[in-house]
């Protein structure tokens, strides 16, 4: 697929693709001579040979205006091939003094190098590529660009990828040696999909393979309220620099403006739409205007043609937004991306005021979809570029300005694609060439299980819950799941045997009847072939045990969140749904009391709900371009890898992506006046949920609060109290994010919030400047311990240490102390593996005591919550201390009436729950006492 229509937009393409070969690039790049015998004698130093480090590849080197730093990423060669993975990266101040390196390389690369000489040749890589990834055979391959194999060959697109396909002869790390390898980058038509396929030069066997795209996690599948949406107050929105601050709605006569959500507004459910300003041609941060026709003659809009004259449509320098419902503005040769038949037209008064109304149907708004979508793209442009992200780094752009980095690159944001639901995703090739941002239709229905009956108890648990549907069985409309509710008993699982394990004790009540079953707690069950999930199994056991449907209920008593994946092709016939462990052991104490209930599910099906309205979502997704091109450079799209290995061999990192992109989310939307310690959630509006309430598609909000959320790095590897859930990339990113969100709440309260959002003053603006500055320097698929560490080290180049204590106090609290230990980064184990979290110190760092909205100075993270607290308080403290902490409540008398001894280990990871069931309601002092000094806080009882 050509990104444009005209030729000379053909050919900017090519010459992107070649730039993209670390090969071909750096012959376009300086050599800091200095910096690179600085960074091998420190290679050496580490074990390195003279051979491993002679001659490195440099993939890119940009001068950081922003901080005067120059970034060198390097890659590693042998016999004159690249080896992937294995990456460097030297850094230089003013001066040409390097500040800071970095290197992955292979030690004893030669020694374990095979043959440079391979037995495949380019094209039947490409064959062989598509075998491994099951797509169809290329035809009628060609060679577009001809080139040494070490550098790279490109081919057209062969009918298979919507991208010419960039071949290139390297090696591979496959656990101790290296293997030869074709790297061949195929972006499937259906844009699902922007491999690296690595084969092996010698077989054509798929060793590995790495995607571009990332995608929202949908396995959690999580409710939909029945509840309609809560209208909320719209807050007031303020921003000093262009563009301006919102205009009032004044319809057809709003020239140059575009009707949309305004940030931080997240979603419709949170104010109304409002007319903003076009950022206008000489903008600081759109120095060509965000749409093509505001640029002056003989600068931009002459190279960048309409494809349809006298349309003014929804694309610009930073962005071109379409509808893609059928999803054909893709595959080879398809030259009708963002033309006046799939993206709104604003006229040439540029007025993009379009009508919204969410019940008449998605496609009845796909004009007003597509324009805040046009309209977040430019906005996380300009904003990013602001603390950083510019061209030099490798921003989305189609011409570059200063001429740095290298165009052609704008992102395609795609409105109600037709390739999937319930999702949305990223691509993000190397610099040049462009990213995709694919938005989905996301289901708008409400599930309800009706619940009535009889007996002790029966009366206080009916009512009305929400339920999630499952991916295998009967639909509810095609076998409706009604009738009467029976705990199963298979007397062998815990908690009385309600896990349906095995052939149930009680099959006969269960016969005729909904099986009411507790996810988990059978180790012993067997999966078949071609079951691919326990949870299927169960529902078909159920089955044989005569049930008419299942109701699974989650084993965590305090949830309100679901995971209920799984497949099943072999003969499900009864229909099954998923209820939270909040509702589940309600329902479940009622019936071991005696109550007799009956339930009845049913799903009403609305207009659906559009991604393209929601904020938070697309700065998401925007996020992923971000982390890409900044980590490792921007000619290295590899270095932020979520998914890796093949199907059958996963090779697990510790990536953060998913992470970086929530905070970006959080940071886009944070309104003037908020804190904190609110609760925050993900895709609320695309759930039909309350943004106040949620609980979006995360495990847990958002909160400096650890009474809303707890995560801590163990959670990674803590399978006793999570399971592996926090294994998953997603909810591994909760945990960053959570960090992260701390870090910037700690850096506003001290620096206080900035509503000019592309300001450098403010802590909201400090903080993400540091963020995108670390992603610059950490190492190529950083780990937890070296995003922190990354941190740190910006934040010594660039602020002189100015914060060093308060991040190791933040990341202290949430596991990532001195101690902490990595584990491994990239692997072929669990990303569970060698973790250790830590909450402690370095010797020379003092505690400090972090600051809330109401309190500040309270002690070093001393929290106590719930806050009014009922029969149950946790108390919470960072201090360390030689001996036990000792706890005690306090009334306003002065007498302890609740004391406890705990150790300082305890207090930082969990802390210590008291029992306060047996006091008064009123004020109580909270005094915790450590060799280090005492600390009190207050809290309220009231039951």
């Amino acid at each position: 697929m050509t990104l444009f229509s005209t030729p000379s937009g053909r050919r900017a393409l090519v010459l992107a693709t070649a730039l993209a070969l670390p090969g071909l690039a750096a012959a376009q790049q300086p050599a800091p001579t200095a910096a690179l015998s600085a960074f091998a004698a420190k290679g050496k130093a580490q074990g390195l040979t003279a051979a491993d480090v002679a001659n490195p590849i440099i993939t890119s080197s940009y001068f950081d205006a922003s901080t005067g730093l120059t970034h060198t990423y390097l890659q590693q060669q042998v016999n004159g091939l690249a080896v992937f993975g294995a990456t460097g990266a030297v850094h230089t101040d003013n001066t040409g003094k390097v500040v800071f390196s970095t290197q992955d390389f292979v030690k004893g690369a030669a020694a374990i190098a095979p043959s440079a000489t391979p037995a495949l040749s380019p094209d039947q890589a490409v064959a062989a590529a598509a075998l491994g990834l099951g797509l169809p055979r290329p035809v009628a391959l060609r060679t577009v660009t001809d080139a040494r194999a070490a550098d790279g060959v490109v081919f057209n697109n062969g009918g298979i990828s919507e991208n010419d396909i960039p071949v290139r002869l390297m090696y591979t790390r496959v656990d101790d040696k290296l293997v030869l390898v074709w790297n061949v980058t195929i972006a499937q038509l259906d844009q699902q999909h922007h491999w690296n396929a690595r084969v092996d030069a010698q077989t054509g066997r798929l060793v590995e393979q790495n995607d571009y795209t990332v995608s929202e996690q949908t396995s959690f599948n999580q409710f939909r309220l029945n509840a309609q949406r809560k209208q909320e107050k719209a807050l007031a929105y303020s921003q000093a620099a262009t563009p301006a601050a919102p205009l009032s709605v004044t319809g057809t006569t709003a020239a140059g403006s575009l009707t949309v959500i305004p940030l931080p507004l997240e979603s419709p459910s949170q104010g109304s739409r409002t007319a903003v300003p076009l950022a206008p041609v000489g903008a600081p941060y759109s120095p060509y205007g965000w749409h093509v026709a505001q640029a002056p003659a003989g600068t931009y809009a002459d190279s960048y043609s309409f494809l349809s004259t006298g349309k003014y449509i929804t694309r610009g320098n930073n962005v071109a937004a379409y509808d893609d419902n059928s999803n054909t503005v893709s595959g080879p040769g398809a030259t009708n991306y963002a033309t006046a038949a799939s993206a709104p037209d604003g006229g040439s008064t540029l007025n993009f005021d379009f009508p919204f109304v969410q019940s008449t149907g998605a496609r009845t708004n796909l004009n007003a979809a597509t324009t805040n979508l046009f309209y977040v793209n430019n906005m996380m442009h300009d904003v990013m570029m602001a603390h950083g992200f510019d061209e030099a780094s490798g921003n989305f752009q189609y011409k570059n300005a200063t001429g740095q980095g290298v165009g052609g690159d704008p992102v395609r944001a795609e409105s109600q694609d037709g390739s999937g639901r319930n999702n949305a995703n990223f691509s993000t090739p190397n610099d040049g060439t462009s990213g995709t941002m694919q938005m989905y239709l996301w289901d708008n229905q409400s599930n309800n299980l009706t619940i009535t009956g009889t007996g002790t108890g029966a009366a206080a648990v009916a009512g009305v819950y929400r339920f999630s549907t499952v991916a295998f069985g009967p639909s509810l409309s095609k076998k409706p799941l009604n009738g009467k509710l029976v705990l199963v008993n298979d007397g062998v699982s815990a908690d009385g045997g309600d896990h349906g394990c095995k052939t149930y004790v009680n099959a006969a009540d269960v016969q005729g009847n909904i099986a009411f079953i507790q996810r988990g707690g059978c180790p012993q069950l067997q999966l078949t072939p071609k079951m691919t999930n326990a949870f299927a199994t169960k529902v078909k056991l159920a089955q044989a045990n005569g049930a008419t449907g299942v109701i699974v209920f989650d084993s965590l008593a305090t949830t309100n969140q679901v995971n209920f994946g799984g497949t099943d092709t072999v003969g499900i016939r009864i229909p099954a749904i998923f209820i939270s462990g909040a509702d589940g052991f309600k329902l479940r104490a009622a019936m071991l009391n005696g109550a007799t209930l009956n339930g009845s599910a049913q799903t009403v099906v609305n207009a659906d709900w559009d991604g393209s309205f929601d904020n938070g979502i697309m700065s998401h997704e925007y996020g992923h371009g971000i982390s890409n091109r900044l980590t490792g450079g921007p000619n290295n799209s590899s270095c932020v890898l979520q998914n890796v290995g093949t199907s059958t061999a996963p090779i697990y990192t510790q990536c953060m992506g998913e992470g970086w992109s929530d905070f970006f989310a959080l940071w886009m939307t944070t309104k003037p006046g908020e804190d904190g310690s609110a609760n925050r959630y993900v895709g609320t509006y695309v759930e039909g949920q309350t943004s106040a309430t949620g609980p979006g598609i995360r495990t847990k909000p958002y909160s400096t609060k650890f009474s809303s959320n707890n995560l801590t790095y163990g959670a990674i590897s803590s399978t006793s109290q999570y399971g592996t859930g926090y294994q998953e990339s997603h909810s591994l990113g909760e945990i960053w994010t959570s960090t992260l969100w701390d870090l910037n709440w700690q850096f506003i309260y001290k620096y206080g919030y900035n509503t000019d959002i592309y300001g450098s003053t403010g802590g909201n603006n400090k903080l993400l400047k540091l963020v995108l500055d670390a992603c610059k320097i950490q190492v190529c698929n950083p780990g937890f311990l070296d995003g922190r560490d990354a941190i740190l080290r910006a934040d010594s180049l660039t602020n002189r240490a100015a914060n060093s204590a308060l991040i190791w106090n933040v990341f202290a609290r949430r596991g990532m102390g001195y101690s902490a230990l990595p584990g491994d980064r990239i692997n072929g184990t669990p990303r569970a593996s060698n973790i250790k979290e830590a909450f402690d110190l370095p010797p020379t760092v003092k505690l400090v005591a972090l600051a809330s909205k109401n309190t500040t100075g309270v002690g070093p993270a001393l929290e106590a919550y719930p806050n009014p607290a009922q029969d149950r308080l946790t108390v919470r403290t960072q201090l360390n201390s030689a001996a036990p902490i000792q706890v005690a409540v306090i009334d306003l008398l002065g007498k302890t009436v609740l004391q406890a001894s705990v150790a300082a280990a305890q207090m930082q990871q969990s802390g210590v729950e008291l029992n306060t069931s047996r006091l008064a309601t009123g004020l109580y002092v909270i005094r915790v006492t450590t060799t280090e000094g005492n600390f009190t806080t207050k809290v309220t009882i009231q039951h």
